[in-house]
């Protein structure tokens, strides 16, 4: 039984490939009812709407589903039993003193960055929905029980939707979770740019330790070729609004974006480089984490360069290892192996060699400021 991102990008693809041969469910989407009926009887897959297998005799692939059953592909999101953190080996985790689990507060995301396997576009089976906020504290309650006083919230839209925020933070203030607990979130930089003075305020009383941003890149023409709707300057806004308020940022940058020029990698390093510079007499401090660019099945990028006719599928899949520790090995890069992987494609205008270079230079420019820190 499989599922991931892949299945739903290229389940055709997987189905027929011998490697697969023993796939008996392929699950496309949010598979925690399909799985839980899978698991009681594997012969459901045919009532199963989603769920793909391969056709012993016509070798063909073949798709479940009866009427009735559409509700398995967006489960009430507040109906779902909270996660049994026993069978999870570091969540919670212990960090920086405190007790710390990994939370989910939505489905979803409305948004279409070009790059991004949750882009809209790429999933047009997904509804859009939030937890509800008494849901949400029931469960940072239960695990307070355990001795968990900090939380880190890895879904889109915490902190993604204006509507959310609000809901959020009234139940937040009410139940007066910044006494005893600290959280980390995902953000909208056009959300929080928005924002009013009093909405980042109530963030920071209700506890509100780090918003991680996806800054991406310098170059205006990238940001609008991604379809992020942010700009350089909105970015320096936020960060330094909410790093004022002694809230953490941490952003995140990708280099060699298809297109890309040198100068337009440069202007990503000299964002970096500039918020580092304006937030280090704040309260709050920015972290920098960059990326080599990789293209995803199924998203927009991914078809933009398969429309181009110069890369096969095959080509953009082939992932490998990268070690960006052949020039020396230290710690700051050590931390990040699971993330050094390429398909080792010249996307961009630059040099691959000149993209790495880069991204070592901040990744352990970072490191040394982070050392420094402590």
């Amino acid at each position: 039984m499989l599922g991931g991102h892949q299945a739903k990008a290229m389940p055709v693809e997987i189905l027929t490939d011998p490697r697969m041969s023993r796939c008996e469910a392929l699950v496309l989407g949010e598979g925690e009812t399909r799985v839980a009926a899978l698991l009681a009887d594997r012969r459901s897959r045919t009532e199963l709407p989603g769920v793909m297998w391969l056709d012993p005799i016509l070798k063909t692939p073949v798709t479940g589903g009866i009427p009735g059953n559409s509700h398995h592909l967006a489960p009430d999101v507040d109906a779902l039993p909270f996660v049994d953190r026993r069978y999870l080996a570091q969540d919670p985790h212990h960090e920086a003193g405190r007790w710390e689990a990994n939370m989910v507060g939505a489905r979803g995301c409305p948004y279409d960055c070009s790059f991004c396997g949750a882009a809209v576009s790429a999933n047009p089976d997904i509804t859009i929905r939030t937890r509800d906020p008494h849901n949400i504290i029931a469960e940072m309650h239960r695990l307070r029980d355990t001795g968990v006083t900090a939380f880190r919230f890895v879904d889109d839209l915490f902190l993604g939707a204006r509507r959310v925020i609000d809901h959020m933070m009234s139940a937040f203030t009410t139940e007066h979770v910044g006494d005893w607990a600290v959280w980390d979130a995902t953000g909208r930089i056009n959300v929080l740019h928005r924002a009013s003075d009093t909405t980042l305020d109530t963030l920071a009383c209700n506890g509100l330790r780090e918003v991680a941003l996806g800054i991406e890149s310098g170059s205006e023409r990238m940001l609008t070729l991604i379809d992020k709707r942010i700009d350089p300057d909105m970015t320096k806004t936020v960060v330094r609004r909410l790093t004022e308020r002694g809230i953490d940022v941490k952003g995140y940058f990708i280099l060699g974006f298809p297109t890309e020029t040198p100068a337009e990698i440069a202007a990503t390093v000299r964002l970096v480089r500039d918020l580092w510079d304006r937030t280090d007499p704040l309260p709050g401090r920015f972290r920098a984490s960059a990326f080599e660019y990789r293209p995803y099945p199924g998203t927009p990028d991914w078809h933009r360069l398969l429309a181009t006719g110069r890369y096969t599928a095959g080509q953009l899949l082939d992932y490998s290892a990268v070690d960006l520790t052949d020039a020396g090995v230290d710690e700051s890069l050590r931390e990040r192996d699971e993330f050094n992987f390429s398909v080792n494609l010249r996307l961009s205008e630059a040099p691959i060699d000149h993209v790495r270079a880069q991204l070592v230079a901040l990744t352990r420019e970072q490191h040394a400021r982070k050392t420094a820190a402590a």
